[in-house]
């Protein structure tokens, strides 16, 4: 035990600043967990196999069908890998709850080569400013629905951000905020003075303007015009095409590519107690970067452990810079060492 706890050096080398400076990811804690909305108990089959894509497109960051024909394909049923499902409400909806066997699902996934994208998951931030030529343009806010635009807009941004697991997040704007925009100047930049209170991986602009009855033009990130008398239902299809695309784009650079393999020495401190010792090895198991661990010693309040993983290494620190229950106190990449903090 002695023996294994002298790996621990005094002072590792922090070197795990290229990873994170420029990434404000966050854990999506129900990875596993697929909300479908379902209106009679009939569709469940239904609704079943659309969560079971869906669980595909969010962990494999991609929503092209032919990771889920390739998992099909290989003599698995959809139900292999559910472990529970129940109909719920929410906000007077009724949606079928699926719970999804994390280690089912990642070992089939590594069998069959298909990349993975762990539980750390960008946040994409948008600034919509909408200008229908009735009243003065505005910023489209989490809080806030002012026209028929602005709730189909926000409706889709929360449907892709569960359906994906991914953080697609608009500002939120208190009485301050409101009065501070008002206020501002044409000399003013109002897109930096908003973004500046927000941490994000990437800032989307996009500015939505009505020129007539029915004439809507986009300009910014995403750019598109209409006349149509259904012009709303066309700016929202154009919006879903540009946020598939947008959301494909920023998961694929996440991807753990199964076929690589390593190993790390991970040292968890502040473990207290038995409950410690369980809540703490738990999430290890439950870090999609690590395919199995074992015990090397117990001494101090520390555990140190042998963890065999997946992907690259920048994958896993990802996974745990952006954890609720761990946080990194230093690494050595070279020695292959990290040490965390159990959080409570």
């Amino acid at each position: 035990m002695n023996q294994s706890n002298s790996k621990l050096p005094k002072h590792l080398l922090v070197i795990f600043i290229i990873f994170s400076n420029f990434s404000f990811g966050k854990e999506f804690n129900e990875l596993f967990t697929i909300y479908e909305p379902i209106k009679e108990s009939s569709q469940i089959e239904k609704s079943i196999n659309s969560s079971f894509n869906n669980m595909v497109y969010r962990l494999s960051g991609s929503s092209s069908p032919s990771n889920v024909w390739k998992i099909i394909n290989s003599g698995v049923k959809r139900k292999d890998f559910i472990l529970s499902y129940s109909i719920k409400k929410i906000d007077d909806q009724s949606y079928l709850q699926v719970v999804f066997d994390q280690k089912k699902f990642i070992n089939q996934m590594v069998a069959l080569s298909i990349p993975i994208v762990n539980y750390s998951r960008p946040v994409l931030f948008f600034l919509i400013e909408v200008d229908s030529g009735s009243k003065r343009p505005y910023f489209l806010t989490d809080n806030t629905e002012l026209s028929e635009i602005d709730k189909v807009i926000i409706e889709s941004l929360n449907k892709f951000s569960s359906n994906r697991g991914i953080f697609l997040e608009l500002p939120v704007f208190d009485l301050q905020d409101t009065q501070d925009l008002s206020s501002l100047t044409i000399l003013s930049n109002p897109v930096n003075r908003i973004s500046s209170k927000y941490n994000f991986d990437q800032l989307i602009k996009i500015k939505l303007t009505k020129s007539g009855i029915n004439n809507w033009y986009a300009s910014g990130d995403l750019e598109y015009s209409t006349s149509s008398e259904n012009s709303t239902d066309e700016i929202l299809a154009v919006f879903n095409k540009y946020l598939t695309g947008l959301i494909d784009s920023n998961l694929s650079e996440l991807n753990i590519k199964p076929a690589k393999k390593s190993s790390l020495d991970i040292f968890i401190n502040d473990v207290y107690s038995y409950e410690d010792y369980i809540n703490s090895r738990d999430r290890l198991n439950k870090t999609i970067g690590i395919s199995s661990f074992d015990i090397m010693s117990f001494q101090n309040n520390t555990i140190a452990y042998k963890a065999n993983t997946i992907g690259n290494i920048d994958n896993l620190i990802n996974e745990f810079e952006d954890s609720n229950y761990f946080k990194i106190l230093n690494l050595d990449i070279n020695k292959k060492l990290i040490l965390l903090k159990h959080q409570r």
